[in-house]
């Protein structure tokens, strides 16, 4: 196939085009789901995830102030989720390769797409660019705990980076494969 080329190709290879978009959107929406399950979508609360703190796990030298404060009984038995070092290398492990894939994938049918140069160069860079801040910022939160906001912020903005990127392409794919199509 040449650039371009995907909106002309065989049914077959838009069929297959489209529903590995369908199934990187679901994975995603699964992903969406599992971050605000354990982590936050705010910048302070992927900091309180991932900060390094030498408590994980451990009331070893810790200090206990009392002091009186109002408690919501709706937060009472909600689990903090803390994310320690460990599973923070396992998660890089796994996922940074897959998003790699993912952000691989995405632009071979961006290049397939009838966009002009420097749509296709902007949408891979920031394929690639995404997951690059999203662990960027979660180590960063993770090592520079003082810092652990704006590490946040960019961890968040990584992640939002590649949804942008993978609605684009859903949406230009499936208009240009199956709405209007336009033979060469």
């Amino acid at each position: 196939m040449t650039l371009g080329g995907l909106p002309s190709a065989e049914r077959e290879v838009r069929l297959a085009v489209t529903l590995f978009l369908l199934l990187l959107g679901l994975a995603d929406l699964f992903g969406a789901w599992q971050v605000r399950n354990f982590g936050s979508f705010t910048p302070a609360g992927v900091s309180n995830s991932v900060a390094n703190r030498k408590d994980f796990g451990s009331s070893a030298g810790a200090s206990t102030t009392v002091s009186e404060s109002p408690v919501d009984l709706g937060d009472l038995n909600r689990p903090v989720h803390r994310i320690s070092r460990d599973l923070l290398v396992q998660d890089s492990h796994v996922h940074i390769p897959a998003y790699a894939m993912a952000a691989a994938f995405l632009s071979v049918i961006v290049l397939g797409l009838r966009l002009a140069s420097g749509a296709r160069s902007t949408l891979i860079l920031l394929a690639f660019a995404a997951p690059a801040l999203d662990f960027a910022g979660l180590w960063g939160a993770h090592l520079f705990p003082v810092a652990g906001r704006a590490f946040g912020a960019l961890a968040l903005v990584g992640g939002w980076t590649m949804g942008i990127v993978y609605l684009i392409v859903l949406t230009v794919t499936v208009r240009q494969c199956w709405l209007r199509r336009t033979p060469e």
